[in-house]
């Protein structure tokens, strides 16, 4: 970052500027950080990238400061209820939806279904101490999990837990994640605003045999890290 980039960062930390205000226009933190525009705008650009402020949905000269998430880094798994414990929190969940459909393609692609397999989707809103941490769809193939129902999930089971009953065993996991910004249904379940850029991450779970269990896409509200050998 730059040295404009770093003085407005440590006014925020500071509380000059609080969550969820608009910073000042290019102008007025050039000149009150002595600085020029150039050099302003590059360190608004690497506040944005490092998550600090983000832009205003529809007005991109305008930033602002981004609210904090309860986690913020997140390593290992991403397992919200191994996470919640570690940190000493209660996890728990409420169940917004929970049906069985035909699998659509991308998720019939994902987890090698064939035409009109059927899957059981759950969606759920992950709280720890009662605060939202994410919200998760469950896409499960129904073929797996005869009899399977939404009580089996609820007071923050953990969905491993759940799919041990039913004899599938998690070995591997391939994640995809991609950028989006939170729509109006989302927003308003996670209270938050709409537009407010997101990392998506869709993991498809194998079982030792290389076979797809489950598949899941999250919108979480922590930044997820990996581990890799190199």
């Amino acid at each position: 970052m730059n040295d404009t980039a770093i003085k407005i960062c440590a006014d925020i930390r500071k509380g000059m500027y609080k969550t969820g205000e608009t910073l000042p226009n290019v102008d007025d933190i050039a000149e009150k950080y002595g600085t020029d525009k150039k050099l302003t705008r590059e360190g608004i650009g690497d506040l944005v990238y490092e998550g600090v402020v983000e832009r205003v949905p529809g007005k991109r000269s305008r930033v602002r400061v981004r609210a904090p998430y309860l986690w913020d880094l997140v390593t290992g798994s991403h397992s919200f209820t191994g996470e919640a414990k570690k940190r000493g929190q209660k996890p728990d969940n409420r169940i917004l939806t929970f049906e069985k459909r035909p699998a659509w393609p991308q998720v019939a692609r994902r987890l090698n279904l064939e035409e009109g397999d059927e899957v059981n989707v759950m969606e759920r809103l992950l709280l720890a101490d009662d605060k939202p941490v994410g919200l998760e769809y469950s896409y499960m193939p129904s073929k797996f999990y005869a009899g399977v129902t939404r009580e089996m999930f609820e007071g923050g089971k953990s969905t491993f837990a759940v799919m041990e009953t039913f004899g599938h065993v998690s070995a591997t996991a391939i994640d995809e994640l991609s950028a989006a910004t939170l729509e109006t249904r989302e927003a308003n379940i996670l209270g938050l605003g709409v537009g407010i850029p997101v990392l998506i991450r869709f993991r498809v779970t194998l079982n030792p045999d290389g076979t797809p269990i489950k598949g899941s896409r999250a919108i979480y509200l922590f930044n997820p890290g990996y581990s890799v050998a190199i």
